[in-house]
């Protein structure tokens, strides 16, 4: 986890997508909507850690990172689907 980077379980991925996703992916923040903080700007780890961890995170992959392997995402943190 860094200032815009953090790894993933990928738990769920949409019918419509196609794509092959590891169980673990290293995400690259482009933006993020979290309700509790609209303003999304660099942040450090912590930061990123209090914002993110154990929440129901999804991310809308925009490409992946050829140099880095790691998937370049919009990510919206949510609360979970019914059933989670």
């Amino acid at each position: 986890m860094s200032n815009n980077t953090f790894e993933i379980l990928v738990t769920h991925v949409r019918k419509d997508n196609k794509e092959e996703y590891g169980k673990i992916e290293r995400i690259i923040i482009a933006k993020i909507d979290n309700p509790n903080e609209p303003e999304y700007n660099e942040m450090t780890k912590m930061d990123l850690e209090i914002a993110l961890k154990d929440k129901f995170v999804s991310c809308n992959v925009q490409y992946r990172d050829i140099k880095t392997d790691a998937l370049v995402c919009n990510v919206f943190v949510q609360k979970p689907p019914e059933g989670f």
